[in-house]
């Protein structure tokens, strides 16, 4: 009888410490990083499900297929259209974030209330886009699960293939633009190339960067006068890329590439998307989102106007061995 009374104490007391583990596990300084608590790993996310959380709101960044073939339960769909800005409001630059109205008409048709938890998730990038148009109009406490829909498939957890109903009442979310510089245009990027205390990075696979390959959408191959390669799978598991190193693997990839922590730093990609991943890196590790600016038309928006110059070509083998090339 004594020994079965301990044996029930200790699993008892083992399953608590597990909890704990698993609540302190995308906390603090998950993964060392010093806003580790933007992350959250699948294992709190279930936590957060199975409890019901009443503020908790999960957002699937994914297209039609990726969700359809299954999504965390009682996600809803943000695929990037849902956040993009008419063309003609945007001089014809397809991508650009949609405004503070939108979004707030968006989220709120979600349920998101102003002191919602929100998770957001994708298969493989796009869950920085969305935590950034969050961050850029003022939502905090939003968080990327760490390893994406993969990593709760690999956690053992069940998915859905139908989306849920509605919630049944709005949501009083009212997005308001609460840090401008987190977006920026062509106007401060050609500004940023003028300043020895800023960076300019691609954050594009190579092949767009030297200009032999052009996306749809852009008019033009190449890149922005400037402008260093910094990849934006530098920052990612090679096995899953929707799972973030660690703040002790990321640390010596910013040194080799170069980012300097006293400068302001200019992201870009083909349309805004893929360069929140190297803005999302840097603020887990600490960075001021004061320094970070995302441009939102990106290559895009350079490529259109014929009147800006483009550097095509790969660059010197010292370039390529410093971005690990």
């Amino acid at each position: 009888m004594l020994v079965t009374r301990f044996y029930s104490v200790a699993v008892a007391v083992l399953l608590l410490v597990m909890q704990v583990s698993f609540t302190h596990a995308a906390d603090g300084n998950y993964k060392g990083y010093p806003r580790g608590n933007a992350l959250i790993t699948a294992q709190e996310l279930k936590r957060l499900i199975d409890a019901r959380d009443s503020k908790l709101v999960i957002l699937a960044a994914e297209n039609s297929v990726e969700y359809r073939l299954g999504h965390v339960p009682g996600s809803y769909q943000v695929d990037r259209p849902a956040i993009e800005a008419p063309p003609e409001t945007q001089n014809g630059v397809t991508g650009n974030i949609i405004s503070a109205a939108g979004f707030t008409k968006l989220l709120q048709g979600l349920g998101v209330n102003h002191d919602s938890t929100i998770v957001v998730y994708d298969t493989k990038y796009d869950a920085t886009r969305l935590w950034w148009a969050f961050t850029y109009y003022g939502k905090g406490d939003v968080r990327v699960l760490d390893g994406g829909v993969k990593a709760w498939r690999a956690a053992g957890y069940s998915v859905d293939l139908l989306a849920p109903s509605t919630p049944a009442r709005s949501g009083n979310f009212v997005a308001k633009v609460s840090l401008p510089s987190l977006r920026v245009d062509t106007s401060e990027v050609i500004a940023a190339q003028k300043s020895d205390k800023a960076q300019i990075w691609d954050n594009r696979d190579l092949k767009e960067f030297t200009g032999e390959e052009l996306k749809k959408g852009a008019q033009r191959a190449g890149r922005i006068p400037g402008s260093s390669h910094s990849n934006w799978t530098v920052f990612k598991k090679k096995e899953n890329q929707a799972e973030w190193l660690t703040a002790a693997e990321v640390k010596p990839v910013l040194q080799k590439l170069g980012y300097d922590q006293n400068k302001e730093h200019y992201f870009y990609c083909q349309s805004g998307v893929r360069s929140t991943q190297a803005i999302f890196a840097l603020y887990l590790a600490g960075w001021p989102l004061e320094k970070l600016h995302n441009y939102d038309s990106s290559w895009i928006g350079w490529s259109r106007d014929r009147n800006l110059p483009l550097v095509t070509g790969t660059p010197g083998s010292a370039d390529l061995a410093k971005a690990g090339l």
